[in-house]
């Protein structure tokens, strides 16, 4: 027993290595002209050129990743088929709520879009949805009813 533990907790780490990872060489792996915008005083400055099809397959090639590892970890710390199924579908969901809200976001110009885009930015390249579903899987397994 304490073997199994020992291996997914080895299991969860790497993953979580491997989240650093991307976020570290994010830079060098991912095209994004928005994140030296964004890590300057964005409101003042004009929006920088973009080129659509890269951003997005570069969001959408990111959000995978991070999803996929993040599964993995949900899976190593519950080990439950249903926790793992309702993770896919939140991101799955996620996915195409946030890109739709990005499309429409990266048309607009005013202060406003301009925050809002920052924070869509956020959700689909850094794996916030992890905690979020770590939080919530942990609680309905220390809250499980005999109903």
């Amino acid at each position: 027993m304490m073997g199994k533990r020992i291996r997914s907790s080895i299991a969860v780490i790497i993953a979580l290595l491997l989240l650093v990872a991307i976020r570290f060489f994010e830079t060098a792996l991912f095209y994004d002209p928005l994140h030296d915008y964004f890590h300057d005083n964005f409101q003042a400055l004009p929006f920088p050129e973009v080129e659509w099809g890269s951003l997005l397959a570069s969001y959408t090639a990111r959000y995978v990743l991070n999803s996929a590892i993040s599964l993995v970890i949900l899976w190593f710390l519950y080990k439950s088929k249903a926790y793992l199924k309702a993770g896919l579908w939140v991101y799955l969901f996620s996915f195409v709520l946030l890109m739709a809200v990005l499309v429409v976001l990266l048309q607009g110009n005013s202060d406003l879009a301009k925050m809002a885009l920052f924070y869509t930015r956020r959700f689909l390249i850094h794996p916030i949805f992890l905690f979020i579903l770590v939080a919530g899987c942990y609680y309905l397994k220390t809250h499980k009813t005999d109903s």
